[in-house]
């Protein structure tokens, strides 16, 4: 697969977060943060941990642009995204699909 179809899809699957996000904030930051902790407790080296959590302990919009914008910095953060396990799977194989 390409490097181009894959931040297609990561892209496509943040924007739906980003939807989720604006929907119910408190659920969709709480599962980000609790997956930042199990990463923690479980000794993932995480190199974007501590930007992913001051992102969403901050301002919501700075946290959606990481989300929706096509930047180097958002690429590389969606890479390491604490929204793993957000999007049900059989909308996440969905979305995937779509993007070809």
């Amino acid at each position: 697969m390409s490097h181009q179809i894959h931040e297609s899809r990561s892209l496509s699957l943040h924007r739906l977060v980003a939807e989720r996000l604006r929907q119910d904030p408190e659920s969709v930051i709480r599962f980000a943060l609790d997956n930042l902790a199990r990463w923690n407790r479980q000794g993932v080296d995480c190199d974007d941990y501590k930007i992913w959590k001051d992102l969403l302990v901050g301002h919501p919009e700075k946290l959606v642009d990481v989300l929706t914008r096509i930047t180097e910095d958002a690429i590389r953060l969606r890479q390491s995204s604490p929204f793993a396990g957000l999007i049900p799977e059989g909308e996440r194989r969905r979305i995937l699909a779509a993007v070809e």
